[in-house]
This record gives C-alpha cells, structure tokens and sequence, in this order.
C-alpha cells in the first residue's frame, strides 16, 4: 500500500471502513473498568465504624429495641448514599469534559477529504495533518512537506521535531517517519498511513501500563480508619466495664445492663461522623467545581491541603508554551521587547523574519509565530506576495537551520535561519547599519558572547542571514547556503504564566515546597526556576539520576528543586523518593510522560484544556482553566476542610464522650442510668449531627495557609485536640450530673430528673457548638451569628428537644416529664456551663501558642 500512488488519491472506500472498523473497533485510548451502582453502594459499607454501627443495629434488633435500630440504619444508609452520589457526579463532570472536546480528523475516503468524529479513524485510514491539527492515531508519514510535530506530550521537550516521509524501499519506518497519537503538527503538512488505534498506539499502551502503578490510601482515609479503630477500642472497653459495673455493683439485670451498654456504645461512636465527613467533603467538591476545578474522589480535597511537595512541569504548568520574542540583536545594538517593533527592526532582519517562517499570526509553530505575532498580518502576506518561495531547505536536528529561497526582480534571494552558532558559520559578511561589512572569526566570537549571555537566562537564540544570487540557482543546497550576510539575532522564551509567580509564593508561604521536573534543557529550567525565586541548588538530569541508587535518589531529592531532560520513570522514581521520605507529594501535569507520577503521586493534578486524556484519567483533579492559581485555591479549600473536619470531630467526640461520662460515672456513684437508650441515640443523631455539618461549612480562617504542612505523620487528632475534648467532656458531664442531682433531690423523680438531665446536655451541646467554630479565635469576635447555617441548626436541635419534652405522645415514648419554671432556669444556667468554660480555655490556649 506504501506504493501505491492510487491509493494517496482515494484512501479507503466505505466498505474497507467499515469492515476495518468491524475489525480494529473504536479509536479510544483504554479506560479503567467503572464500578457499577452497586459495587459503588457497597464500598460505602467498608468503613469501620460503619461495621461497628450495624453490628450494635443487629444486636439491638435481638432485644427487640425496633426504634433504636430503624434510628442506626437511618444513619449507615445516608451515609452510603450521599457517598455514592457524590462519586456519580464526580464521575459525570469528567464525562462532560470529554465530550466538550470533540476532537475530530480530516481523512481521505472514497476519494473525498472528509472531517469525521476521531473515534471513527480505523487502521489502514489515509489521515490528511496540517498545523494545528491534533495527531488521533499512530501512522507511517507517507508525504509530507515541512512536517514539525510538537511531542512535548511524550517526550515533555517543548522544540517542535522535523518528520519525514517513509523511504518507500524501506521495511522498517523510523520515529522520524512515524506520528503518534497525542502528539499535534505545529508546521507543514502530511498524509499518513493509519497503523495503529486506541490501545495499540504508543500513548495507548502508556495509558495501560499506568494502571499497574499502585494507587496509595489518601492522608485522610488513613486518618479516619487510624480514628475509627481508636474508637471502636474505646467503646468496647467502656461498655464491658458498665456493664460488669452494673451486673455486679448494682445487682441490675443481665438484659437492662446489656441494653444500656449497646446504647453507650453507640454513644461512644459519634454517627453522625461518616455522614458528616462525605457531606462535607462533597461541599468541598462542589466549591472547586465553581472554581473551575473538578475533583474525581472526595478524599482529593483534603489530600491537597497536605501536601508538602509540588511536583510540577515546566511546559503548559509553570509556562504558556507559546514562544515570545523578548528582544533582537543587531547592528552591534540589543532592542529589548518593549521595543521591539515593525519600525525599530533593520527591513533586512525582519523581512528574513517573514520569509523563512510558515506560520501566520495564529497558526502554525510557536516559535514561528513568535517571529510574526508583533506584525499587521497584511504587511506578512503583502511580503510574502511580493517575494514568492521557489525553493526550500528544511530544518532538520542535524543541520539546526531552514533555508528559503525566493524571487526577486530576476534574482534570488536567499534567507536562512536556525542555530546562532550555525548561521555565522556560513556567514562570511555582516550587516551593520545598512552597510555590508567583512566578518571576521573575532567579531563571531563577540557576536556569541553576546547569544551566550543571553541563552544563559533561558533564551532561546535564532540567528538570521541572507545573500543575493545573480542568474541561476545552483542546484546544490551546500552552495546555495554558502557566503551569507549575517543580519542579526532574535531572543525568545517560553513566559511564564501571570498568575504562577503569586501562585508559587503563596505555596511557599504555606509551608508547600515546589520541584520542577521537566524534560527541557537544563539552563532553560533553571532560569525558569530563578524567575519563581526556587531555591538555589544543582540542576539534575536524567543522566546523573541514573546513576543513582534509590536510596541515593532518596537522600538526594530534599535538596534538590530543579530536575531537567527527565523522562517519565524519572518522575515516577522522584515521586516514589520524596514519598519514602514520609512527604505528602502531589504532581501536576498534563502530558502523557507525567500519567505514572500523576497515578503514584498521593494526588495527581491534571490540566483540562492542554491536558491528554490519559492525564486526566490518571490524576485525582482536573484544573479546567489551566490554571496555575486555581491550585492554590484548592490548597487553601483543602486545609479549610481539614481543619473543619478537626472541628467537628473534637465537637462531636467531646459531646459522646461527656455521655458516657455522665453514664459511667453515675453507676460508679450508685445513681441510676441518667439517661435512657433512645434519649442517647436522638442525642446523636439529631442535635450531634447538624451542628457538626454547620462546623464542616465554616469559612477557612487566614492563618492556614501560614501554617507549615501536617504530612504523614501528624494524626487528624493531636495532644492539644485531646486536651480540648478532656475540657469539654469533663465540663458537660458536670454541668449534667448536677442537674440530675438536682432534679433528684428536689422532687425524687428519676424520670423528672432524667428529662431535666437530657435537656441540660441537649442544650449545652448546641449552645457549645458556637465556641467550637474556631480552637483559638472568640466567638464573639467572629460574630455569633455569622455562620447562619449553625444558627439555623441551633434552633432546629431547640425545637427537636422541646418537642420530645412537651409533645405528649412523643415524650412518653422518650420517659420526658415537662420541668417547671424553676428547672427550667436551672436548666439553662447549667447549658452555658461548657460554652464559657471553652471560650475561657482559648485565653490560656493562645497564650501557650504564643497568639
């Protein structure tokens, strides 16, 4: 078929397609099998403490306690609900995303140029590429002419790479006369044989191979399992020892004993907490979605908000990847870019500029476009009229030049570019203030210095000539290159974006080290690097890296910010090292070469628009706007979310463990059980569970992103929140106990001492839930009611109470007797009792802090 010259003309019929297509199947890159709606339901049973709460709903079942169960089930199911929910949703915005690109082909069928869906390309297809185009499939270049293909996405080097058409005599293509999918054509054009599709591509067996890499447990699911088995410990212990107490202090039943150990277990264990947490995480989600990011788990959120290292590519990430031209050379004088412009280039220089360059102002290679992007684009095409091209010399990695030749007035005029070096080596004048002018091997020595010192700050340097031919053209290219007038240089460079300088000092600030691990040149990357103001040190490649050992790499990577010419097991290993470190590593990216990082990292950042499909698949976020800035927004939400997860869970935690206080110490002291069962479980469920919610939606507070990283290590409850639960706990199980005792004492009603009791706890839990917002910060400098949605829940948690209280029905179901006046006093003195002992506490608190 390769020589075939029939078949350049007409490509497949519509038969061959079809039955191609019959064959090979849809042209798409492998995706990971999808859990269906019930192996994702199921997952949700998974956690421990959800085992722990079905198992005390199954024992309660036993002794017929019908409301307490129906109340524990109420609470797995929600959870497992909201859990899969969120996870379809996540799921669906990315199917959104990839539809919204649409990527089509142009292919020649039954003898027709037709632009068709790219999933319908099929193996022996004749694919028509132009600049612009993005590359859907693997194939053989069959023509092509002036054929550039940036493959950044494979190889992460930014400078486009010269293709060429296969050598019909020969059996085995090259690389050189190969495209491959992912990839997009930034110069020239081609016809290309279709050889391979979807998972048989070379992006395709990437996208197979990344799924091997194991996916490591988010910081926060290691915290929550770490919490879940402290409290199921906890709750064991407590209920053994209350009902030994009971059974044989008190001589109380086996079956009340046991009934009344089931409810503190549950009492033990804060319900709400699984619900509380997927809730939470998935506001979390839907807050970065609005800020054009969309999180594929939940877990992700929080993940990024404790990270200690940003792994990131230079190219499309820290950079725009689009070359600018910053400054040019010539005449002995440097014009910088503020200046550069149509009237303060030589007409010499820029027309060379014009003439040797393909691209117009929008398409083509960004380095070409850089050459014309200051241009009106008619003064472009009015020169390029008036000087046609008849002949050219294409740039190759060999040669490092381009060469055109165009007619003029019976002459030919001659214009080169490419490789400062290269193009003052076939120089043998030069050009200065219009005059042509000897050059000799000095005057190119200080023309290099010159290119040097400018390269050396991450400028790209292309060198310009011409010359004039007289009568015919000579028919060797060596000849038609030879004795050229050297007319100047031009400096570009890949900006970086506007917003990353702010972006990656705001990272720093958070305690968040960034790395740079690019596959570009090493004096580009660190000049990039000395931009964001990285930290001095040695700039690593790929070459000395693998001369390292792992535990080399391991020792060596905390001093290291600059990685160049890396490779994507490179970035794998750099990963891996920084995570045997005990680092929390996430890795951003959007080529194919960063999708193993992406997968091993502990959160992989992908970008929406520039970013592959496979990149996508293999991270945990998608930034939709590309945008640098936006990941510090996620740091940020990430941090918040933690931090009101502490909230909640000290709340919460110091709520359940004040009534097993209570429980425990009044069968210690010989009372009867202050609280019932069912009084115990619509604690937890109702008044726990809402305030602790609203806690999840607190704003974040200023000082988090001044805080360093908590790592690996740190667990999601340390000394200091235990010590504020201990507080807490001890001065609700006070506050409490004294209003049973009271109510003992003055009418010897255990059930009117009990419901004096239970509105004392309810309400001390509600009331408390306003100093719980910040651990350091006055509630009433933040402004008692500035979180609507906990006032709200205050005064659904009152009304909830009131109507077990003096709703007959309901309150002889729950044992309440309505207090009189005089309790009813007690009742709210002794409910403030915990509020002002915590914002008491802060005083001291922040002192130690140094706050």
């Amino acid at each position: 078929m390769l020589l075939n010259k029939d078949f350049l003309e007409r490509g497949l019929s519509s038969e061959e397609v079809a039955e191609a297509q019959k064959k090979y199947g849809p042209n798409k890159l492998p995706e990971a099998k999808k859990e269906t709606l019930l192996q994702q339901f199921i997952d949700q049973f998974k956690s421990f403490l959800i085992i722990v709460l079905i198992a005390a709903a199954v024992i309660s079942a036993f002794f017929g306690e019908l409301i307490d169960t129906l109340a524990i089930i109420a609470v797995v199911l929600l959870n497992a609900i909201l859990g899969v929910t969120q996870q379809r949703r996540a799921e669906a915005a990315l199917e959104a995303v990839k539809k919204l690109a649409n990527p089509t082909t142009k292919v020649i069928r039954d003898g027709k140029l037709q632009v068709i869906d790219s999933e319908e390309v099929t193996v022996g297809d004749l694919v028509v590429l132009e600049a612009g185009d993005k590359v859907s499939c693997d194939g053989i270049i069959l023509e092509e002419r002036s054929l550039y293909l940036d493959e950044s996405t494979l190889t992460g080097e930014s400078v486009s790479v010269k293709k060429d058409a296969v050598d019909p005599s020969s059996d085995k293509p090259t690389e050189k006369n190969m495209v491959f999918m992912g990839t997009a054509v930034t110069k020239g054009r081609a016809k290309v044989l279709v050889t391979a599709i979807g998972a048989e591509t070379e992006l395709g067996k990437i996208a197979t191979k990344i799924r091997e890499v194991k996916k490591e447990k988010t910081p926060l699911e290691r915290q929550l399992d770490t919490l879940g088995r402290l409290l199921g410990v906890l709750f064991l212990i407590v209920s053994a020892v209350v009902f030994a107490m009971g059974v044989f202090l008190q001589g109380a039943s086996v079956t009340d004993m046991l009934l009344t150990a089931i409810s503190l277990a549950v009492a033990a264990i804060p319900e709400g907490l699984p619900a509380v947490v997927t809730i939470v995480l998935a506001l979390g989600v839907a807050d970065m979605a609005e800020r054009n990011a969309v999180v594929r788990n939940l877990p992700a959120v929080e993940t990024l908000g404790a990270v200690t290292h940003i792994c990131t590519d230079k190219t499309g990430t820290l950079t725009q990847n689009r070359m600018t031209l910053v400054g040019a050379w010539f005449s002995d004088k440097y014009v910088e870019e503020e200046q550069v412009s149509q009237q303060a280039l030589e007409e010499e220089l820029l027309r060379a500029m014009i003439l040797c360059n393909d691209a117009t102002n929008s398409a083509g290679d960004p380095t070409e476009i850089a050459l014309i992007s200051f241009l009106d684009e008619g003064l472009v095409e009015n020169v390029r009229n008036k000087l046609p091209r008849v002949h050219e010399i294409p740039f190759t990695s060999e040669t490092k030049r381009m060469t055109t030749v165009h007619q003029v007035d019976g002459r030919f005029l001659v214009v080169s570019k490419g490789a400062i070096e290269v193009i003052l080596s076939l120089c043998n004048s030069e050009l200065l203030d219009g005059e042509v002018k000897p050059l000799p091997k000095e005057r190119k020595r200080l023309i290099l210095q010159q290119s040097e010192k400018l390269a050396s700050q991450g400028l790209r340097i292309l060198g310009f000539a011409q010359k004039v031919i007289e009568g015919s053209l000579p028919k060797e290219d060596s000849e038609i290159e030879k004795d050229l007038t050297f007319l100047g240089f031009v400096a570009m460079k890949d900006p970086l974006r506007p917003e990353v300088k702010d972006a990656v000092d705001k990272c720093r600030e958070a305690g968040i080290r960034p790395i740079m691990i690019t596959g570009d040149h090493p004096v580009t990357a660190y000049a990039i690097a000395r931009e964001l103001d990285f930290p001095e040190g040695k700039v690593i490649t790929s070459a000395e890296l693998a001369t390292m050992s792992d535990e080399e790499l391991q020792q060596t990577v905390q001093d290291i910010s600059i990685f160049a010419r890396i490779n994507p097991l490179d970035k794998l290993r750099i990963v891996e090292a920084l995570q045997k470190r005990d680092e929390v590593v996430a890795m951003t990216g959007d080529g194919v070469n960063d999708a193993p990082a992406l997968k091993k990292a502990d959160i992989g950042v992908s970008m929406g628009k520039s970013g592959t499909e496979v990149a996508k698949e293999a991270s945990d976020m998608v930034l939709m706007d590309d945008n640098f800035a936006t990941l510090v927004d996620a740091v940020f939400e990430g941090r918040t979310i933690y931090e009101n997860m502490r909230k909640f869970i000290v709340y919460l935690l110091s709520c359940n463990v004040g009534e097993v206080l209570i429980m425990f110490t009044a069968i210690l002291l010989g009372f009867p059980p202050p609280l019932i069962p069912l009084q115990l479980l619509w604690l937890n469920l109702v008044t726990d569970s809402f305030p602790a919610l609203a806690l999840g939606m607190e704003p974040g507070e200023p000082h988090l992103m001044r805080a360093k990283p908590r790592g690996h290590k740190e667990p999601i409850l340390t000394r200091y929140h235990y010590g504020i639960i201990a507080v807490q706990s001890i001065a609700i199980t006070a506050a409490t106990l004294i209003g049973f005792v009271i109510g003992l004492n003055r009418v010897g009603s255990v059930e009117e001492a009990r419901t004096i009791a239970y509105m004392v706890l309810v309400l001390s839990e509600l009331i408390r839930a306003f100093s719980a917002r910040s651990f350091e910060g006055y509630v009433f400098k933040m402004g008692l009611f500035s979180n609507r949605f906990l006032a709200y829940s205050t005064l659904i948690g009152i009304a909830l109470m009131l109507v077990t209280v003096y709703v007959p029905p309901i309150a002889a179901v729950f044992k309440n007797v309505p207090p009189t006046s005089t309790e009813f006093a007690y009742i709210i003195v002794l409910a403030l009792v915990p509020f002002t002992i915590s914002e008491i506490a802060k005083i001291f608190r922040k002192n130690e802090m140094g706050l």
